[in-house]
């Protein structure tokens, strides 16, 4: 085939320019995304039941709720969260469930479930997750002059109809999110003297607004032949329509705004959006999963250049962008690209000598990653983080094989072959063992998308793209280069005199052989290498801190803050602003206070007493002196106060879920469905003593019941008492005012603000027409109560966070003999750690696999049952010196370093395999075993240093490079380069020794 290709130069070139045609054109309409487009499976469901206590909430509506979705098939589990008049429930599913049909089976199930809840509590909402919901950036639109709350009522409506509109239009945008906008209501108080005089209460200007607001619908009347709709509406529209309300008292018209006052306001802010001390709405901008994410981001851009035109008084602007990770990543493979060829070209100068080699390198990367673009273009996949990683991958791979091919070639050129039959056969003599690397590289990725989860579906993404870019750089080494390497080296270039010089490769020969006869005298030497190598590798694998992700040093952080008392949302922002108004350097500050409006959140909302700061500056110090600060003036003032620091939520956060405690133990009770008591806290306490680093949150709340002797007694009604409190409190609801665009509650209330004077000065009309003081009628209690109430699949819980030792188990073990003795309380337990537990499990599984297929692949290749074991046992030898130099730089065993240890191990087995398949032909051509192994090693001492040196070097710039790319990198270029050093040493000499030990038996 090659001598075929080589003889027809004119149809390789043009068939090349025809798939770089369609490579170029396949990239440029490939969707570009964060992440591959993984349905998570991950089910929610929120519900708002305004006026109900956490506990009346779990007990009446959560508790059945959750019963009735645990009927769902392929549930693995279900964890809930409760609070004052919200709850969220969370369904997590096994893996491979089809979302789907999981949807339609929540929905079912929600909807057969409402025949038993409250009659008054709106449908709870099942949102699917999928890691395209994820917002792309925030952008928020506040006011340039002056603030009113006038003024931010009508910028929370043009937000709504105008800005969030014009967003959505655009075609690769599903969804602005919004949160932080303020809704209108109206208002009506009532004049307590007129009613008085006039006799009348308040239950009577409710009917009256509640009669002019009624709508009966359509009715059909016939007349003879004719037919007719009528339709009877006397809908309120206009506030002035509520005002102009008529009222028959006692044989005498009055209007309603003679009787009260009616005002058209913002609602009470149950949240607020502060970017940099003023008042905002957020809009979390949520891409379609197909979209082009640099084109939806320079539409974006377009377009609030647009806004900033059109509407000059407000402003625009936005944060927390998640392109950036994906810049970080092209930026990567551009950074990778680069340096690898100009390393791989100024190497291959060293070591061939010419300028003509490393020109092939420089053409053939970039021909198959193009061709690598068209291949992934029409298997459907995707341009994200992580098929870019397994391309950055491949790059490096992509190098190595054009390295083997030219170097081989080029050795045949100088044994005396001429050009044309070096070129056949230097590439025919390279075929098989080329196969059997890209086969063996393959086994090594394909295998970990066996992995449950998240995980197993992101590798799936990274595995097929080191996979094609494998194919491709195979395809082109084989058929590419050697008629690129024809061509050339027919050609003279006038300037490759200048560029030619004389390197003393002779030296490393002469290294290499004076090494070979060294170890090969002293066996002992190499073998106590070897194993002590095993035995580190063992040791740190055993001792070395787990984590999912590298930490990284970022210059942006969110501070979480819970005052732990009962404040509203403003007094919440006051004081955040008079923390944060002092610190210098802060460079953007958006704070989310209070409930939050997104519908598509994913966690539980916050309460009015709790904020999220996100925090940006300049450099991770600057956030370290601030985070110091703002942790000591806060705990200073407000020493109860919880305050705690996480990492801004990336996509990797979202999917991953990082920010979980490593291990949580949860606290049931033996004898009730219900969490236990809040007296009981101070007994669990005892149990668990030294032991947690967290406290159950609790809060006051006023308790108000009705002394219902006295409502008998003063022959009050009931619902006229309830009716009165609520107006007190401005919470009773009377009617919607339906508008031209939507709907404006109307309610009534006093305008009394303190709680006391609420209490002490309300009055309750009885069925006599005598006032009966409302005090008379209920008592208020000061309670403590739970915050949140959680719960799983196994009733209700307490969630402690331990402090966790060196040894997680033996922590375990001693918590669980606490509980084994105590008759009211059991205990399980989640976590990170137990879910990197059960990864690692996993991960072994399929490494063993793996290590099956690979030895299976090289068994097929040298025919021989023995050989690929002498390769196998490299892999432990060389992750000695991955983890030993991962430990040296203080870094942690990740993901990340575990793709850099698969790595290595796919690229120093391509160089042994290279080795073994040279010494066995030249076995087969008749040379003894000591001297087919000292010849074979000559031949492949170039290919071997080439490629080691090109990988370490290229990733060298990593451990020294700053920012969120570099230190995500960091942990894998530190597995390979460790990896590569030792391996590099084992290829050259335990591999031969080994190889000739077992040869002589």
């Amino acid at each position: 085939m090659v001598k075929f290709l080589i003889n027809r130069p004119v149809a390789v070139f043009m068939a090349t320019f025809a798939f770089l045609l369609l490579g170029i054109v396949a990239s440029m309409r490939i969707p570009t995304s964060l992440m591959p487009d993984i349905a998570i499976p991950e089910i929610t469901v929120q519900l708002t039941y305004q006026n109900n206590t956490a506990r009346e909430l779990e007990t009446n509506v959560v508790r059945p709720l959750r019963n009735q979705l645990l009927q769902i098939a392929n549930l693995k589990d279900i964890e809930t969260e409760t609070r004052d008049g919200f709850a969220i429930l969370k369904l997590i599913f096994e893996y491979g469930t089809n979302t789907d049909y999981a949807f339609i089976e929540t929905n079912e199930k929600v909807d057969a479930s409402l025949n038993y809840l409250p009659r008054d509590l709106d449908r709870p909402k099942v949102i699917k997750a999928s890691a395209t919901d994820i917002s792309i950036l925030n952008l928020t639109v506040s006011l340039k002059d002056s603030y009113s709350d006038e003024r931010f009522l009508e910028l929370s409506e043009f937000t709504e109809t105008v800005i969030k509109k014009r967003i959505e239009q655009l075609p690769d945008i599903a969804l602005a999110d919004m949160s932080g906008q303020t809704q209108s209501e109206i208002i009506v108080t009532p004049n307590k003297k007129t009613l008085q005089s006039l006799n009348i209460t308040n239950d009577e200007l409710i009917n009256a607004i509640k009669q002019n607001n009624f709508e009966l619908g359509n009715l059909v009347v016939q007349n003879g032949i004719y037919q007719y709709n009528f339709k009877f509406s006397n809908p309120l529209r206009t506030k002035t329509d509520i005002e102009n309300i008529y009222l028959n008292i006692n044989k005498k018209l009055f209007k309603l705004k003679d009787l009260a006052t009616v005002n058209l306001q913002p609602e009470k802010d149950r949240g607020l959006v502060y970017l940099n001390g003023n008042r905002a709405i957020a809009l979390a901008i949520i891409k379609q999963a197909d979209a082009r994410v640099y084109d939806l981001k320079e539409a974006l851009e377009v377009l609030i250049t647009a806004f900033r035109s059109d509407y000059p008084n407000l402003e625009f602007s936005s944060n927390q962008d998640q392109t950036s990770l994906l810049k970080l990543s092209i930026d990567n493979l551009k950074s990778s690209l680069w340096i690898g060829s100009l390393l791989a070209v100024l190497i291959m100068f060293f070591f061939l000598k010419d300028v003509k080699s490393p020109l092939i390198i420089a053409i053939s990367i970039p021909v198959s990653l193009i061709v690598s673009l068209l291949i992934m273009y029409v298997f459907g996949l995707s341009i994200n983080i992580i098929s870019l990683s397994g391309l950055i991958l491949g790059v490096g791979m992509m190098i190595d094989n054009a390295i083997i091919v030219i170097d081989n070639i080029t050795q045949k050129l100088e044994a005396g072959l001429n050009l044309f039959d070096a070129c056949i056969e230097g590439t025919n003599e390279i075929i098989t063992p080329l196969i059997s690397s890209v086969l063996t590289t393959c086994s090594v990725f394909l295998p970990l998308i066996f992995l449950s989860g998240i995980t197993g579906a992101l590798f799936y993404d990274q595995a097929l793209a080191v996979s094609i870019g494998l194919g491709s750089s195979l395809i082109v080494s084989i058929v590419l280069i050697p008629v690129i390497y024809k061509q050339l080296k027919n050609k003279n270039f006038r300037f490759e005199k200048w560029l030619k010089f004389n390197t003393k490769t002779q030296h490393i020969e002469n290294w290499y052989e004076k090494g070979y006869y060294f170890f090969f005298g002293r066996k002992w030497l190499i073998y106590g290498i070897s194993i002590t190598s095993i035995i580190i590798a063992l040791v740190l694998f055993k001792t070395m801190e787990y984590s999912q992700l590298p930490e990284i040093n970022q210059n942006d952080i969110i501070v979480n803050i819970d005052w732990n008392e009962n404040i509203n949302v403003h007094e919440n922002q006051n004081r955040i602003k008079n923390f944060t108004e002092d610190i210098s350097n802060i460079d953007l500050q958006f704070s989310q206070t209070g409930e939050q409006q997104f519908l598509l959140q994913r966690e539980n909302t916050k309460s009015f007493s709790e904020a999220s700061v996100y925090i940006k500056t300049n450099s991770p110090k600057q956030l370290d002196d601030i985070k110091e600060t703002l942790l000591a003036k806060i705990q200073k003032v407000y020493p109860n106060s919880n305050i705690k620091f996480t990492a801004p939520k990336t996509i990797f956060e979202y999917i991953f879920g990082t920010d979980k405690s490593k291990l949580t133990a949860q606290v049931f009770s033996k004898t009730s469905l219900e969490v236990p008591l809040e007296n009981r806290l101070s007994d669990i306490n005892e149990l668990l003593v030294n032991k947690t680093r967290s406290d159950i949150p609790l809060q006051q709340t006023a308790s108000i019941q009705i002394i219902h002797e006295n409502v008998l007694l003063y022959n009050v009604n009931y619902d006229r008492l309830i009716n009165e409190l609520k107006t007190a409190f401005n919470e009773n609801f009377v009617d919607n005012l339906k508008t031209s665009q939507k709907f404006i509650p109307i309610k009534l209330n006093y305008d009394t603000k303190k709680f006391e004077d609420i209490i002490y000065n309300l009055f309750v009309r009885n069925e006599n027409g005598v006032n009966i003081p409302v005090k008379n009628l209920i008592k208020v209690n000061n309670i403590q109560q739970y915050k949140t109430i959680t719960a799983n699949r196994n009733g209700e819980y307490l969630g402690y966070n331990i402090n966790t030792s060196n040894n997680i188990e033996d922590d375990i073990s001693a918590i669980k003999t606490l509980f084994n003795t105590n008759k009211d309380f059991n205990v399980k337990f989640s976590g990170s750690w137990l879910s990197l537990k059960e990864l690692n499990t996993q991960l072994i599984a399929v490494i063993i696999v793996a290590l099956l297929l690979l030895y299976f692949i090289m068994a097929a290749q040298f025919e021989s049952l023995w050989q690929p074991l002498i390769i196998l046992l490299e892999i432990p030898i060389d992750l000695g010196g991955a983890l030993l130099l991962l430990w040296l730089f203080g870094g942690t065993i990740n993901v990340m370093a575990a793709i850099g240890i698969v790595v290595m191990s796919g690229v120093i087995i391509n160089d042994s395999i290279l080795k073994i398949h040279t010494i066995n032909m030249l076995r087969k051509k008749g040379l003894p075993i000591e001297d087919a192994i000292k010849q074979g090693g000559k031949l492949r001492l170039k290919p071997i240093l080439m490629t080691s040196l090109t990988t370490i070097l290229a990733l060298t710039p990593f451990l020294f490079m700053s920012g969120l790319g570099a230190e995500l990198q960091k942990p894998l270029a530190l597995t390979v380069i460790g990896g590569m050093i030792i391996g590099t040493f084992i290829s050259l000499y335990f591999i031969p020794l080994l190889y000739y030990q077992l040869s002589k038996k």
